[in-house]
């Protein structure tokens, strides 16, 4: 009988690394472009919010309470109007989605801080998340105080995906190899 976690490690761990190698290599093309990167990103990040907007007006055709409704209503054109000035203004979109991205690490950090110090008594590393959280905020306000350089705030969305990128294809290559050699004992 042929073991069928054999048959997948047999075929999928070469996979993984071809998957890894070409997400690798859009981060470094990412990083290589941060603007082109970000741009992207942002018209991605447009038409998301169009699709989304169009899907819920079509679903308020089926809600027959307008209490109900006119939540959707609401909701769907903030979608759209969102969308379209993403979609109509690229650069100022690229710039509002980086500010956005830098408030979610300050916020992120101070999260994670609080989080640190409420576990001291029960957890054992509660040090290495806070310092984690404290780290998160001075980056996210050093990066905050640089957003009035252009070249800065056009770019770190996409440097910031450029890595992303990176680490995700060296952990794909990473999980490759270990298959790879799970296959050979």
């Amino acid at each position: 009988m042929e073991n069928p976690v054999k048959n997948l490690l047999t075929k999928g761990w070469k996979w993984f690394v071809v998957v890894g190698v070409i997400v690798a290599l859009a981060g470094i093309f990412a990083i290589s472009l941060p603007v082109a990167a970000g741009m992207t990103i942002t018209t991605i990040i447009g038409v998301i919010f169009l699709v989304i907007g169009l899907v819920q007006v079509y679903h308020t055709f089926s809600i027959p309470q307008w209490k109900t409704k006119i939540w959707y209503v609401i909701s769907a054109l903030f979608y759209l109007l969102g969308g379209l000035f993403i979609l109509g203004q690229p650069f100022i979109g690229l710039v509002t989605i980086t500010v956005l991205m830098i408030a979610t690490m300050v916020f992120n950090g101070i999260t994670r801080m609080m989080f640190g110090f409420s576990s001291r008594e029960h957890l054992a590393g509660w040090r290495w998340i806070v310092f984690s959280g404290l780290l998160s905020t001075i980056i996210g306000i050093y990066f905050f105080n640089l957003m009035h350089n252009p070249e800065f705030s056009m770019s770190l969305l996409g440097i910031f995906v450029g890595v992303s990128l990176i680490f995700e294809g060296i952990s794909f290559i990473f999980i490759g190899s270990q298959m790879k050699k799970a296959l050979l004992k």
